[in-house]
């Protein structure tokens, strides 16, 4: 395959609409009185926050091995210091999709860093501490190299995919097939390399040969039966497109994988299709159908501890900008410059229209937050001054919000002898099994400590040594906070 060289005003723009992103998110930063991903944000900062300190949670499955490595350097500066890493992911990986489409001959390859930038789960979602944004990062730079044929390089960076989150196995599956139809034989071995050599060394370390399946927090849900988290429709996700891809993303992607199925035709025929549209075919749309249709099934039956969520999807968003630059390309095939002029007007109007408006963010021009704060936050600040009036504030703080963790400098994994906090899960609510300290004080909140814990009121009532000192209601009940004391 030959490259072209790319036209310097498809660099000019890539990297303007890149910048005017930066500006868009810092603007978004600014603005924001919350992470996205609210206490997801908070939990994963704090893992990479106290790594270093305790470096068994370089291991930890639940916060992404390789995540809290990468960012826990930034998360010495605060979370703050990991938005910062998510605003160079979101630019680096727009970069390298520009790069990719170039790479594929697509005409007016930076459209596709706005299919990416504008997308409403990366917009609304880069400001956090998620996990997502450095996966969609990765993402852009494997379909990079697989699209300049680096088999090698990117066969190693997808083998890791698992370790950055759980789901990258559907990704990783998606490439071992393409290897394999494309007989390529070395990069399907190193395929193998990352996956194998951090599976030995977490078993090794943790003294289970099954580490990576028995210390997966998915894989524990689904057999512990510990969360019921419900279930939902089949079509969910295609539902809430709108809050995911919006509308321009959607329906270039769709109609990118209608035109990806005249490919079909050239096997039977035994043609031999452009390049690009072989690396869509086997490559990007199977990742993108796979990833739907296994999370889509998930949902619906209610495994793995699946919430529903819907910013899982910014991990594809790569995916999807590409589908759609590839739609673009078959548009602008029409050789009329008026057409094309209006084609990419109302394309970016759109695009920037959906990306505020499927991420429920306010235009720069309205004075309200980018991001809200959590709706219990009053009451929980409410009880903190209660805590502390009443004389407790050296107690021990027993609670299920890592935000707290956070505002307040507590390590939730320090020695249970010097600990000054820990989760309401840890309670033994088994007679006699209780091992929290003497006097420590329990803020429960009817929010996370009921769902994520799980400790209904029920339950904290049930437990005879704890006493119920104050009761701080909400508009909205499921916000209520409560506070208990440990009797000596």
């Amino acid at each position: 395959m030959k490259f072209q060289r790319p036209k310097v005003q498809n660099t000019a723009v890539a990297l303007l609409f890149i910048f005017q992103a930066i500006i868009l998110e810092l603007l978004f930063w600014w603005k924001a009185d919350w992470p996205a991903g609210g206490q997801d944000s908070w939990n994963h900062y704090l893992y990479a926050r106290f790594a270093p300190s305790h470096p068994e949670l370089f291991a930890d499955q639940w916060g992404k091995p390789l995540f809290t490595l990468i960012a826990s350097p930034f998360a010495q500066f605060g979370i703050e210091g990991i938005y910062i890493l998510n605003i160079l992911c979101m630019a680096f990986g727009a970069w390298l999709l520009y790069l990719t489409a170039r790479r594929l001959n697509f005409k007016m390859p930076w459209l596709v860093s706005v299919f990416f930038l504008l997308q409403p789960v990366v917009f609304g979602n880069i400001i956090s501490a998620l996990t997502e944004p450095l996966n969609a990062f990765v993402l852009c730079l494997a379909l990079y190299w697989l699209a300049s044929l680096r088999y090698v390089p990117a066969a190693v960076l997808v083998s890791l995919f698992p370790f950055f989150r759980s789901e990258g196995i559907i990704l990783w599956s998606v490439v071992f097939i393409f290897f394999i139809i494309r007989s390529r034989w070395k990069p399907l071995i190193w395929l193998f390399s990352g996956t194998l050599m951090l599976s030995l060394a977490g078993a090794v370390y943790s003294g289970d040969p099954f580490w990576i399946l028995t210390h997966n927090p998915y894989f524990r849900a689904e057999i512990e039966n510990r969360f019921q988290i419900g279930h939902g429709d089949f079509m969910h996700y295609l539902h809430a497109q709108r809050q995911i891809w919006g509308i321009a993303v959607t329906a270039m992607s769709a109609l990118a994988i209608a035109w990806l199925l005249a490919h079909v035709v050239y096997l039977v025929q035994r043609k031999t299709p452009e390049e690009k549209s072989r690396f869509c075919f086997w490559v990007v749309a199977p990742m993108f159908l796979a990833f739907f249709l296994v999370h889509s099934w998930i949902w619906y039956k209610g495994s793995f501890g699946s919430h529903g969520l819907l910013r899982v999807f910014l991990l594809t968003a790569p995916l999807t900008a590409l589908l759609a630059q590839y739609a673009a390309d078959k548009i602008l095939l029409i050789d009329v410059n008026a057409v094309k002029r209006i084609f990419i007007i109302c394309v970016i109007t759109a695009l920037f229209i959906g990306g505020y408006a499927g991420s429920s963010t306010p235009y720069p021009w309205q004075s309200k937050p980018s991001i809200a704060a959590f709706p219990g936050e009053p009451q929980i600040d409410d009880a903190l001054s209660f805590i502390e009036r009443q004389g407790f504030k050296k107690e021990v703080l027993v609670h299920q919000l890592p935000w707290l963790n956070a505002q307040l400098g507590l390590d939730p994994w320090a020695k249970p002898e010097v600990a000054q906090t820990f989760f309401i899960w840890s309670i033994d609510k088994r007679p006699g099994q209780d091992w929290m300290p003497d006097s420590c004080v329990v803020l429960w909140d009817n929010f996370h400590a009921r769902r994520d814990a799980p400790m209904t009121l029920d339950d904290m009532r049930k437990l005879s040594q704890y006493k119920e000192l104050a009761y701080f209601p909400a508009r909205d009940s499921i916000y209520d906070v409560r506070v208990f004391i440990k009797s000596r």
